[in-house]
């Protein structure tokens, strides 16, 4: 099996876009390109971490929406399983007992409602096989897609380090197809945008808010409605899997993977800078467990204003819980029955870097900023790229506009103020001497007037005169 990708992810609402670079700043892949002052998501070079749409004020960028494709699926003859990622319990953390919720999502329609923890269980067993067969040693985690998406198209050389195992989502649908048939229709409830273009052997994909606007829409709530149990297969630590280190958790034991082996990196600014170091050959021969997020539970598809810490306790709460009440000897045979699942995936490196801009071409854009020396690169970063080389290269690539150069606009409108100042005084200036000759033109109108006035009697004397003169 392989990944997919071939849905766009993020959408930009134009009336909406206030032009703030916001977006720009927060991509890590600058997969935003500003055209007559918009703001559009590039959906090729998208990997669909969702942070453009966490920063986004004013509510410009959206979401692909699946909550009526999902309806459309429910009112269908199909039998559709509910798969929820084990990080409910930090979305739903006002729901106290979590029967509740499974009896909210039946209520839906779906036929079952499952744990993906288990996925995470047998996925973290595949860990462990791995690492006792091949030992731990320049391999990467492939359970986060955002971070297979950047490494597949932004780093294509370590493709090959990505670990063919797959995520603990895909594991769970194998697994209730297996459990229920081919036919059975999958649709995964989660935190994450990028879940929506993993995989085409799930059916749809939700995220927790959109399961909140289904909620809302149906009028289901958790005063009007049975609890009720999750169907088999129950999960066991793989409920830990959404917190920071939760596959080194759900893995970890006496014979698994040493912790000195691995390197944890989680956040945009730690898993680019992991990756680079990892490439370069710094820390070939350590393990990476990257995350784009800062664990599951802060997901793009999670309610925002949620507390980060608040969260990785409600989901270790409930991990608790679920470990005190576990069947052991029932989860153990699960896993000996569905641990014999194909849980491969594979991973097609699909090279998507913009090819280096000329110097010549560079020099060019920089200077139409009006940046002539490197006196004049201020990498103020305002206009969402972290150098004024990096903003001149993306002016070339057809990514940016001059007009993003903070420094630059305001001395453009300086230099439109100076032009503005000169003229009005050319133009106070003109209108005095415009008034002068007003002026003048009266006094000549009188004049005029006058001379007239004189020229009359004038005329008349000097005729009479004349008459005079002759007799």
């Amino acid at each position: 099996m392989s990944h997919s990708y071939h849905r766009q992810l993020v959408f930009t609402l134009k009336d909406r876009c206030r032009v703030c670079f916001t977006c720009v700043r927060e991509c890590p892949v600058k997969a935003i390109k500003i055209i007559n002052g918009q703001a559009e998501v590039i959906n090729d070079r998208c990997i669909g971490c969702g942070n453009c749409v966490k920063v986004c004020s004013q509510g410009a960028k959206i979401p692909l929406h699946s909550v009526d494709s999902v309806f459309e699926l429910l009112h269908s003859d199909q039998k559709i399983a509910a798969c929820i990622a084990p990080s409910f319990a930090a979305e739903f953390d006002e729901i106290k007992d979590h029967r509740k919720l499974v009896g909210m999502i039946r209520k839906l329609g779906f036929d079952y409602v499952t744990e993906v923890s288990f996925g995470a269980d047998i996925v973290a067993r595949e860990y462990e096989k791995k690492v006792k067969n091949e030992g731990l040693e320049g391999d990467i985690s492939s359970d986060c897609p955002a971070i297979v998406y950047f490494i597949r198209h932004y780093h294509p050389d370590i493709v090959p380090y990505l670990v063919p195992i797959a995520s603990p989502m895909v594991a769970m649908t194998r697994v209730m197809k297996k459990k229920h048939g081919d036919a059975l229709r999958v649709v995964f409830i989660g935190p994450c945008f990028a879940k929506k273009a993993e995989t085409n052997e799930v059916d749809e994909v939700l995220t927790f808010r959109e399961l909140r606007e289904m909620f809302d829409n149906q009028n289901i709530r958790v005063d009007n409605t049975e609890a009720s149990e999750f169907d088999p297969p129950y999960s066991g630590k793989g409920a830990i899997f959404p917190i920071s280190r939760g596959l080194y958790y759900t893995a970890n034991n006496q014979e698994s993977i040493p912790e000195e082996h691995v390197i944890i990196a989680e956040g945009q600014a730690n898993y680019k800078e992991a990756i680079k170091e990892f490439e370069e050959g710094y820390i070939r021969k350590k393990h990476l467990m990257l995350l784009c997020c800062e664990g599951c539970i802060m997901g793009p598809g999670t309610s925002p204003g949620g507390k980060r810490f608040a969260r990785s306790a409600a989901v270790g709460e409930y991990v608790g819980k679920k470990l005190k009440s576990i069947d052991t000897e029932s989860w153990q045979k699960d896993i000996e029955t569905y641990g014999q699942l194909d849980l491969s995936q594979s991973f097609t490196p699909e090279d998507r870097r913009l090819a280096p801009s000329a110097n010549e071409q560079v020099l060019k854009a920089l200077q139409s900023m009006g940046k002539f020396s490197p006196q004049d690169h201020l990498n103020c970063g305002a206009c969402g790229y972290d150098t004024c080389v990096d903003h001149a290269s993306a002016i070339v690539n057809g990514l940016a506009e001059t007009e993003m150069c903070l420094p630059y606009t305001i001395e453009k409108l300086h230099d439109s103020i100076n032009n503005l100042n000169v003229s009005n005084e050319k133009l106070a200036r003109a209108k005095a001497q415009l008034k002068q000759s007003e002026k003048l033109a009266h006094m000549g109108q009188l004049s005029a007037g006058i001379a007239h006035e004189l020229n009359n009697p004038l005329g008349v004397i000097t005729m009479y005169s004349n008459i005079l003169m002759d007799e």
